[in-house]
């Protein structure tokens, strides 16, 4: 298969076919550690710390997607592919200070950074610390991996981001079934740090050879012009990211378990989403472009074209899901270290959380509209307050309800946002003449 596309359609085709690759191996990686590992305290610990890096990364992802490369492809366009060089540079080494200073103060204050954060015992974090130690170095080269993914995207070089979470999965996989008796869960941080690095060497070698990059040269001139939207996006992200990392907080207080199952079931509900939420990535570059040559209505029919089927697609995928979720969950997950308590709630979990895919789909696409017509302040405005709702109702259902909270939350508020911002999109398109 060619790593480069000429056209947006083929593009598409690609990372779709490649997103099913994807989560099937994402699929089989979830099933072997349920297999291998089930449910527990220190399952828990990893996918909470694991979660914490991920959101992190997801801050910088969302600016680079949303503000960075929209821009970038400007300065492509409009100036220089030098230009567009020396302006993501400067990002990247700006936020490659910051995240060391970080790593440093979190493995000096080990053990403490862990119980401030969490409400995880002294004893269980005690006896998997390693794990955080594990995941600091990694954490560095893997936003290095999205930056450059993100990049090689904006150069039509779509399916790259599947390519690293393939490797990233196979790593895991091969690391839990051979060195599972020996390192236990701490098999799934190594396994993911080696994967990291592997991938920071061939995309630094990649780029260079096929974009003729060049890591040498910065310039602030244009980042200082994109400061105010990089802000924004930061500011909007970091309530995202708390948002997706406080019910895990409040859940570490719960039964042993309760983390990974909720995990379980968020990434298998995950799976079908993803392979549209891909589409989408796509469909942003496009848009993008179609933006800065100010073919606003085309770029009007596409977005309407393709958000239409998705989400009646969606609605289809859901129903049959929420059917068969539970010969699914016992077939894959009966099996193993998974006790029958865990099975029970991973059922009960995921058949609320399936309610809300729709509306998930209608946000993730939404969203891709308002970046590429550069309206990251409106998307702000509604998702900051929107989020603080979510955490507040997060506190109340989860000390009511505990995991059944979670999932009941992540529906209601899902469906608000949903509302809330395409009818904020349908209020642009009509300005568009």
């Amino acid at each position: 298969m060619k790593l480069r596309t000429d056209t947006y359609k083929k593009g598409a085709i690609y990372s779709a076919g490649l997103s099913v690759v994807v989560k099937f191996i994402a699929f089989i990686q979830n099933f072997l550690i349920a297999y291998y590992l089930g449910a527990g305290t220190g399952t828990d610990i990893y996918f909470y710390l694991f979660g914490g890096i991920i959101a992190g990364c997801e801050i910088i992802q969302a600016i680079v997607s949303s503000v960075l490369i929209p821009r970038s492809m400007q300065l492509r366009n409009q100036f220089s592919a030098h230009e567009e060089n020396s302006y993501l540079n400067a990002f990247l080494y700006t936020i490659s200070c910051i995240i060391i200073l970080i790593i440093i103060i979190a493995a000096a204050a080990g053990e403490n950074s862990v119980r401030l954060l969490s409400n995880f015992s002294e004893s269980d974090i005690r006896e998997h610390i390693r794990l955080l130690y594990i995941l600091l170095p990694a954490s560095l080269p893997y936003i290095f991996n999205i930056v450059y993914a993100e990049i090689l995207a904006s150069h039509k070089y779509f399916t790259f981001p599947q390519l690293i979470a393939v490797i990233n999965n196979l790593f895991i996989i091969v690391f839990v079934i051979l060195f599972h008796e020996y390192w236990s869960v701490a098999a799934l941080s190594i396994g993911f740090s080696v994967a990291t690095f592997i991938n920071f060497i061939w995309l630094v070698i990649f780029m260079k050879r096929n974009l003729s990059w060049s890591y040498a040269c910065f310039s602030f001139t244009h980042l200082r012009r994109s400061f105010s939207d990089i802000s924004t996006v930061f500011v909007n992200h970091s309530v995202v990211a708390f948002t997706a990392m406080f019910p895990l907080y409040l859940l570490s207080m719960f039964y042993p378990g309760t983390i990974t199952v909720v995990t379980y079931a968020t990434k298998l509900l995950q799976a079908p989403m993803n392979l549209l939420v891909q589409l989408f990535a796509v469909l942003q570059i496009k848009l993008s472009e179609l933006y800065s040559l100010r073919a606003l209505r085309e770029m009007r029919r596409t977005f309407i074209s393709v958000a239409g089927k998705t989400v009646l697609l969606s609605v289809v995928g859901a129903v049959l899901f929420f059917l068969f979720r539970i010969p699914i969950i016992e077939i894959f997950f009966g099996q193993g270290a998974m006790t029958s308590e865990n099975i029970s709630l991973f059922i009960d979990i995921l058949g609320i959380l399936i309610i809300g895919i729709p509306f998930s789909i209608i946000i993730s696409v939404s969203s891709r509209m308002l970046y590429a017509l550069q309206k990251v302040k409106v998307y702000g405005m509604i998702m900051i307050p929107a989020n603080l709702l979510t955490c507040t109702m997060y506190y109340w259902f989860i000390m009511q309800k505990g995991a059944n909270g979670y999932a009941e939350t992540e529906v209601v508020t899902e469906t608000l946002k949903a509302v809330i911002i395409i009818t904020c999109i349908f209020y642009l398109l009509k300005k568009i003449k």
